[in-house]
């Protein structure tokens, strides 16, 4: 991850503003200073040493730490995390997405998994234990009659039901082997806190040792070396992945979790002793980012779906994604650690067949919403049975959004993609009628053009695949996939496309996606292509410059530099303007989190007064009017700059991670 400036003060922010000052410092001077020992850091940040090793210790608690031993002087050398560090801003979205796929119960594990950082099982166990031995010694105090047998029912030692997540040992247990098998929780092992260099250089020095003790020499033998690097960095990887191996040796226990999973949770009956092995107490488990990412995408591209098809072609598509990335443990597979691996980790997330959507799809969703009728004669046949059996070529997603030549043709909203399940690709078997194929969205068809589940069905997968964004692909009879890398590229491109039009317009958006299309414009060239007055078209282009969303390059018309003869070229640079774009983000989450700092020194009093515990949930009718009103226009700003952090995090995601 390339690090900047903003996005080193932003981690900083981030760790002072959960884990306090001192760690805070120690990790801003391992970002500026880079890998450092003890003493360099003694020297560095004027701490005593007791100090730094209680920063340190914290920093290593929650993973945002790589330390090594040095073999010279036997020291330990320590470098800064900084995606950990970042990933701390996501802790919301990942509780929102766990408590999405697996209930409260499990949101709450993964809750304390976060604020303990890496954690044995056996710590976490009698964490929960203690939990629940008060809840329930507080419910017998509360009610000492309530364990008395009911003479009515005849049901006897039934205390009230507790009010939290967790009920008993059991299905903590379960809980945690749910969340292992999803890969949301990894294993700390030896090598979890090397850097990725260290790793790679560990292991290509031990597979020169064993296989090449006289060196590299040909071609031939390169590719072999690299590999055998290859292979050996897949085995550290899996390493964290030990539970989950052992956890899917138990089949029983699997079986029996899907089924309750499609029968019991729903209905409101956990999972309290599936059969599940009893874990390692002595095991180190933390939260795997990798793998949670890969669940935001898939919640962002269904908000994507949603915003184009409606609602409940993006329920389909988002279980098409479930059932996908299932077995997909990372967004951007490694150029150097997954090189021919002969796995769909690497080839691809695989593909779904008709029948698995059908079962993972609830009873009780209607498919026949969100799609327009036509006649059976109205549609190519042609068109919707073609099938793609490889992806997109790289040219296709490289090029940028399309303007069909004449300058109105940016001005739609690409909202009508979801009315075109029949595509015009080939030469259609159908007539026409005066004004096109007449599609309705009326109950009054006909009983022919009535379809069964698997038709409607397919009819929601063609709009996904048949759209512009091409949301998935038609990759074998019956057989869908997704292109996740063109795909979050049109994301992306959407996102920077809704920061160009806010900053400069429409008619601004509308002179990028111009060059875009045609490529380099001439400045004298442009006016006419975009049907604006030229001083409008400067003024424009200049704005848009300011903001790094088009680029000027000056072509001399012989060897001699003179201004006055020379072409000036208007292109789009969609790779810098990502780059600035992120770049942008990075600082505006870090003024909004300094806005806020400086927020809470203003209002320092009452904030401090409502920590108090005769105050704390009572302030509309304890606190003053006066002082009340502070505190409400401090949440209210708090809430709104919160926002603001979450929806460029959304955008960074977007061009960096996804």
């Amino acid at each position: 991850m390339l690090v900047t400036k903003q996005l080193a003060e932003l981690c900083s922010l981030l760790i002072d503003e959960l884990y306090g000052e001192l760690p805070s410092r120690i990790f801003a001077t391992l970002v500026n200073r880079g890998r450092s020992s003890l003493p360099q850091l003694v020297q560095h940040t004027a701490m005593t040493p007791r100090q730094l090793k209680h920063g340190l210790a914290v920093l290593l608690q929650y993973n945002l730490l790589y330390y090594s031993i040095d073999p010279d002087t036997e020291l330990a050398i320590y470098e800064a995390n900084i995606e950990f560090a970042y990933n701390l801003i996501r802790t919301g979205k990942i509780l929102e997405m766990v408590e999405g796929s697996f209930g409260a119960p499990a949101k709450d594990v993964m809750q304390n998994l976060l604020l303990l950082g890496q954690t044995r099982v056996s710590d976490l166990y009698q964490a929960y234990a203690k939990k629940i031995e008060q809840a329930t010694k507080a419910v017998i105090d509360d009610d000492p009659f309530e364990l008395e047998t009911n003479g009515v029912n005849g049901d006897a030692h039934q205390p009230k039901k507790l009010d939290i997540p967790i009920k008993s040992m059991g299905q903590l247990n379960s809980v945690i082997c749910r969340l292992v098998e999803a890969e949301l929780i990894d294993v700390v092992h030896s090598r979890t806190f090397q850097t990725p260099q260290d790793i790679y250089k560990a292991v290509e020095q031990q597979v020169s040792d064993s296989h090449f003790p006289g060196g590299v020499k040909g071609g031939k033998a390169k590719i072999e070396f690299q590999e055998k690097v290859a292979e050996g960095l897949r085995k550290v990887r899996a390493e964290s992945k030990s539970l989950k191996r052992k956890l899917d040796q138990n089949v029983s226990a699997v079986k029996r979790r899907k089924l309750l999973n499609g029968l019991g949770v729903a209905n409101g009956v956990h999972d309290e002793d599936g059969g599940d092995p009893a874990l390692d107490p002595k095991q180190v488990i933390r939260i795997n980012y990798e793998k949670c990412l890969v669940d935001l995408r898939n919640r962002r591209l269904v908000q994507f779906a949603t915003d184009m098809f409606g609602e409940t072609t993006a329920y389909v598509y988002g279980v098409l994604l479930k059932i996908l990335t299932k077995k997909l443990p990372r967004c951007r597979l490694d150029p150097v650690m997954d090189l021919a691996e002969d796995n769909d980790e690497v080839h691809g997330p695989g593909f779904v067949t008709m029948d698995e959507i059908l079962d993972n799809l609830k009873t009780g969703i209607d498919l026949s919403l969100g799609l327009g009728k036509v006649e059976k004669g109205g549609v190519s046949t042609t068109a919707a049975e073609k099938v793609e059996e490889q992806p997109p070529k790289k040219k296709l997603f490289v090029e940028e959004a399309e303007v069909d030549g004449d300058a109105s043709a940016d001005e739609d909203d690409g909202g009508d993609d979801s009315s075109s399940s029949g595509d015009s690709e080939s030469e259609t078997e159908y007539k026409p009628a005066t004004n096109g194929t007449k599609v309705t969205f009326a109950d009054t068809a006909t009983k022919e053009i009535r379809l069964d589940r698997p038709g409607q069905l397919r009819q929601h997968l063609l709009l996904l695949s048949e759209s512009d964004q091409r949301f998935a692909r038609h990759c074998g009879p019956q057989e869908w996939t997704v292109d996740f890398i063109p795909l979050v590229r049109v994301l992306a491109q959407a996102e920077l496309d809704t920061v160009i039009e806010r900053t400069s317009g429409r008619q601004g958006l509308r002179l990028v996606r111009i060059l875009r299309a045609k490529g380099k414009l001439d400045e004298k060239a442009l006016p006419n292509v975009a049907l604006m007055r030229k001083p409008e078209v400067q003024q424009k282009m200049l704005e848009m410059q300011t903001a790094g969303f088009v680029h000027v390059q000056e072509v001399p018309r012989d060897n001699k530099a003179d201004v006055k003869k020379s072409f000036f070229l208007w292109f789009s640079d969609v790779n810098r303007s990502f780059d600035r774009l992120l770049d942008t983000s990075y600082n505006t989450m870090l003024r909004c989190i300094q806005v806020l700092e400086r927020l809470r020194q203003k209002e320092k009093e009452v904030l401090m007064l409502t920590k108090r515990t005769d105050v704390k949930g009572r302030e509309r009718d304890v606190m003053r009017k006066e002082y009340f009103e502070r505190y409400s226009r401090f949440r209210e700003n708090e809430k709104k700059l919160f926002a603001q952090v979450m929806r460029l995090d959304d955008v960074v995601a977007v061009l960096r991670d996804f």
